[in-house]
């Protein structure tokens, strides 16, 4: 287990104004953006079950996978100027979406028929966007991309069996672990390494950060780094994390933010250090760029931009409001961030269930902070 050299908590209340006015706006028309009024960029199907979105490249990328299986599986993308200026058919839904080099992303999810996972990875080269699809086999279950190491790409497999006992793990069962494939596609090949309900990762260095679960019921989870080669395993943190989001990368090679617990944690993966800041709300989604780390406040739809400097406590240096769209944005699902620009893009999915609710209206949706209050924001998160 990593050393925890230091765990600061620095408090901090949040009392925000909330705005009662609901914007209204068709489907993919961006509405609003003066210096007070957030944008909303996008009205989602309600039955929209995956929360896939990232600013990667100079665009804002969204994935639809819509209420019916098999059918509208695509990526829609936006310019700086709020425009969707392209639509990307996919042959399978867009469950998890992930930056790939300076101007591509992966994107990986399932297809109804045939009834497999599969990845697919878009390029833009001077404004022209190009798709490359790839099947995974049936014997390997992909819900999850890490990375490409070694020239292979990794992917987790959380399997069917995440309550199993760890004794009882049968090594011959391709399940709760990682597996790789070559960049062209081919055969899986999985780790004998195993790893207890593994949710989401990434590539830090030559090991991967892991967030799993030792109960897939439960609301814990660890935060974990995962060398591939030895199979070794170790917490970045010494406690569970309570109702936490994804880990991400602060893009200096070492640390690792994510929000768990009502609060934003920074490990260091290196040195073991933990500093943390106390929210006082509901934090989901966490995204990194510079020197900031924003957080999105799920239930009360706000959200927080951090600044966090090495060998420094965290400093909230700014806030955002996504509470003017009324319905229409019923949970801040999923933060994304423009650092150039200091552009925050908020992104509610729920998926709407028709045997208890009218699903006639739209309550899932993609939004934006005010056009006049990013260069702020920009600037703060530069030094």
């Amino acid at each position: 287990m990593l050393s925890q050299s230091s765990w600061k908590i620095v408090m901090a209340s949040l009392f925000f104004a909330t705005s009662a006015g609901v914007v209204t706006c068709p489907l993919f028309a961006a509405s609003g953006g003066d210096a007070g009024e957030p944008v909303l960029l996008a009205e989602m199907d309600p039955m929209e079950p995956y929360p896939a979105m990232l600013h990667h490249a100079g665009y804002l990328w969204v994935g639809q996978s819509r209420k019916d299986f098999d059918l509208g599986y695509r990526v829609t993308i936006f310019n700086q100027e709020d425009h969707r200026i392209h639509e990307i058919p996919l042959k399978h839904s867009v469950g998890t979406m992930h930056a790939h080099g300076p101007d591509a992303i992966v994107v990986t999810g399932t297809a109804a028929n045939p009834n497999l996972t599969a990845w697919s990875v878009i390029r833009v080269k001077n404004g022209t966007f190009s798709t490359e699809h790839h099947w995974i086999p049936a014997e390997a279950w992909a819900s999850g991309w890490l990375g490409v190491l070694g020239g292979k790409n990794y992917f987790l497999d959380i399997g069917g069996n995440v309550n199993d006992p760890d004794g009882a793990f049968d090594p011959n069962l391709p399940a709760q672990t990682v597996f790789t494939m070559a960049p062209g596609g081919g055969r899986p090949s999985y780790s004998k390494h195993r790893l207890r309900g593994p949710l989401n990762g990434f590539l830090l260095g030559n090991q991967f950060v892991i967030q799993r679960k030792n109960d897939i019921g439960s609301s814990e989870s660890m935060v974990v780094s995962f060398d591939p080669l030895t199979g070794a395993s170790k917490p970045l943190f010494n406690r569970a994390l309570e109702y936490a989001g994804e880990p991400v990368s602060m893009g200096d090679g070492t640390r690792v933010a994510v929000a768990g617990s009502g609060q934003v944690h920074v490990a260091n993966v290196a040195t073991g250090e933990v500093v943390s800041f106390e929210t006082g709300g509901t934090p989901r989604s966490v995204v990194a760029a510079g020197n900031c780390v924003v957080v999105g406040m799920e239930q009360e739809k706000k959200g927080l931009v951090l600044r966090v400097v090495p060998g420094a406590p965290i400093e909230m240096v700014d806030t955002f409001d996504f509470n003017s769209f009324g319905d229409r944005l019923r949970g801040l699902r999923r933060v994304a961030f423009d650092a150039s620009r200091g552009r925050i893009y908020g992104q509610s999915v729920y998926a709407c269930n028709p045997v208890m609710t009218d699903c006639s209206k739209s309550w899932n949706a993609v939004v934006a902070t005010p056009r006049g209050t990013s260069a702020a924001i920009a600037e703060k998160c530069r030094n």
